[in-house]
């Protein structure tokens, strides 16, 4: 693959479920990916890495509304450390993950997704990391 195509990988990390999203080869639009569960994370993470599109990480930090950190800093800094390990070398970058659920459940109301498939937390979490991920671009390109 071409040096200047390649693309972010965005997690947001729940206690039972974890949101994937990723970029365009550009790096200009975030897209949901997928819903998994925490014990499929790094067998996942593993297959998407080695296709060599992923050349760096966009995770959410839990932030208070206050802006102080959150009692699941914890787990994501936990996270963080096993990653920078198995993938030492994909750069990470941290983004406030505040009200990224509550936007993620505005898109599904305003594109006229049915309450039976917005109740589906599956749905939310994805929505949420490419909502995350679009953060970053907006505020880095």
């Amino acid at each position: 693959m071409s040096p200047q195509y390649f693309r972010y990988l965005a997690i947001d990390l729940g206690a039972k479920r974890i949101g994937l999203a990723h970029t365009d080869l550009l790096r200009t639009i975030a897209s949901p990916l997928e819903t998994i569960s925490n014990d499929m994370l790094w067998s996942r993470l593993d297959q998407l890495i080695e296709t060599e599109e992923y050349r760096a990480m966009v995770i959410g930090w839990p932030l208070e509304s206050d802006g102080n950190e959150g009692p699941s800093i914890e787990r994501v800094r936990k996270f963080l450390l096993s990653f920078s390990k198995r993938y030492p070398n994909l750069k990470v970058h941290k983004v406030d993950e505040r009200y990224s659920s509550k936007e993620a459940a505005q898109v599904l109301i305003d594109s006229g997704t049915s309450k039976k498939k917005r109740q589906e937390k599956g749905r939310l979490d994805r929505i949420a990391a490419a909502i995350i991920l679009q953060r970053y671009l907006d505020h880095h390109n």
